[in-house]
């Protein structure tokens, strides 16, 4: 599972034009089509297709987008989605506006209180004319070397255009949206996604809890904390890899959810007593006996 935006961060095809922490404006281009791509977010996105299509699941809430040139879409952190890019023309572009929860918070508490309606709830924008001209000097002024203090400065200012339009009452749902998460079945979603590279926070929000209420859930459930299930189920995982496959180490680590070899190697260590290519040697060792 790729986290993003941190993920983006690394991407060739994807030029930083601001960041500070996990609130960003990156702007990426492609010329391949890129299918069944699953994504995690850990800041809230709004996606802003310039050319091409992209196409989104939302997983575990059974809801799908497609978004073309000049549409607009917002999806929440903490959610699990599978990627289409569909490039026109042999081109695909979209500019991407990360949110973390602090700033989203400092913009709510802002605003006036509101009766918001819950009718036609949907979590596409208009790309009208003040954020297209919004988006353009952002990509036609700025470069990566901008001051980092700026970043959440544009995005306060794209989050007010959207608020001072006609999309007011859309984008009042979508905020009001937030504070409302539905609780996903907890066992059924960890086993399908242990061996993702995700954290106990990220794992929480995935579910649709506070960290507190997941932890608490998950010792009711499990009869165990979650990092204690999390490293005995991806290291099983791993010695099943390394005794059924003939996958290099770190290949292994990433499909366990380790991202950091050297890491994944002193967890292991640490729980079988052996490094994993001394377990190798030593089953083979075994084997031949």
């Amino acid at each position: 599972m790729k986290v993003v935006p941190q993920l983006l961060y690394k991407h060739k095809n994807v030029r930083k034009i601001m960041v500070d922490g996990l609130s960003c404006i990156v702007h990426k281009t492609i010329d391949t089509i890129d299918l069944n791509t699953d994504h995690f977010l850990s800041s809230h996105v709004l996606s802003v297709v310039l050319k091409g299509e992209l196409k989104l699941e939302i997983c575990y809430e059974d809801t799908r987008y497609s978004v073309t040139k000049n549409q607009l879409v917002f999806i929440p952190k903490g959610r699990y989605m599978i990627t289409d890019i569909i490039p026109k023309n042999d081109e695909f572009e979209a500019v991407f506006f990360f949110f973390e929860d602090e700033l989203l918070n400092q913009f709510s508490l802002s605003l006036k209180e509101q009766k918001v309606s819950k009718d036609n709830f949907t979590l596409m924008l208009k790309y009208t004319d003040k954020i297209r001209a919004f988006t353009e000097n952002i990509l036609n002024l700025y470069t990566e070397t901008v001051q980092k203090e700026l970043t959440k400065i544009k995005l306060l200012e794209l989050l007010y255009l959207i608020y001072n339009s006609e999309q007011q009452q859309i984008f009042l749902q979508i905020l009001n949206s937030l504070n409302y998460k539905k609780k996903r079945n907890l066992e059924e979603l960890m086993l399908e996604n242990f061996d993702k590279s995700l954290s106990i926070e990220d794992y929480a929000c995935l579910t649709g809890r506070s960290v507190s209420t997941f932890k608490r859930d998950f010792q009711r459930q499990f009869n165990t904390s979650p990092k204690k299930w999390l490293i005995k189920k991806r290291l099983e995982k791993a010695e099943n890899l390394l005794l059924s496959s003939n996958q290099p180490i770190q290949q292994i680590s990433l499909e366990v959810g380790y991202e950091n070899v050297s890491h994944f190697v002193s967890v292991f260590g640490k729980y079988y007593g052996v490094t994993p290519k001394q377990f190798l040697i030593q089953n083979r060792l075994i084997q031949n006996i």
